[in-house]
């Protein structure tokens, strides 16, 4: 099980090439402002966000040693073999239950509509079985920074090979469900 700090902020999202890969990206609550802010400062002009899928091997790998300065760490949740639809629940409620034991304050998922109303009711279940309930957001890929840290560590996990490697020193701990 991934160690969160108390009262940090997750950020998570996934790729769903090869297998189902959720990343989730924890910082400190005190240095989430300074985080974001230094993740915003990597757009190039009249970019609106970074997602890895976009960006040039070259920007990849320099953005991958961006990201590894912040002060932040990287859990990944992996289920391979399954379909999206289990998949995406398994990770899911495996990254609920770790974020409610280790007592994260805020969850933030990248909203995906076609699984919106389903993660909401996961989450709910999951979080109902806890002392501890984090406060938990769904807002767009555009609307928070920190977001794409956790995009750029799914992407290389679904891309297997040197973006492993090039990624790893994000990476804390990887969870692997099936």
């Amino acid at each position: 099980m991934p160690e969160y700090a108390p009262h940090s902020h997750v950020f998570v999202d996934e790729s769903k090439v090869g297998g189902y890969y959720v990343a989730a990206s924890v910082v400190a609550a005190g240095d989430v402002n300074a985080t974001r802010k230094a993740v915003r400062a990597l757009l190039l002009p009249r970019q609106k966000r970074i997602h890895f899928t976009d960006e040039r091997d070259d920007r990849r790998k320099k953005l991958l040693t961006d990201f590894a300065r912040l002060d932040l760490a990287v859990s990944v949740y992996v289920a391979r073999g399954l379909k999206d639809k289990q998949a995406r629940p398994l990770c899911l409620t495996a990254l609920a239950e770790d974020v409610a034991v280790c007592r994260v304050d805020h969850l933030y998922l990248e909203k995906d509509d076609s699984s919106f109303e389903t993660d909401k009711k996961i989450l709910a279940r999951t979080f109902a079985g806890h002392e501890h309930r984090p406060h938990y957001a769904f807002p767009k890929a555009h609307e928070e920074p920190l977001l794409w840290v956790s995009d750029a560590v799914a992407w290389c996990y679904q891309k297997r090979g040197p973006w492993v490697g090039m990624a790893s020193p994000l990476v804390s701990e990887v969870c692997t469900l099936t």
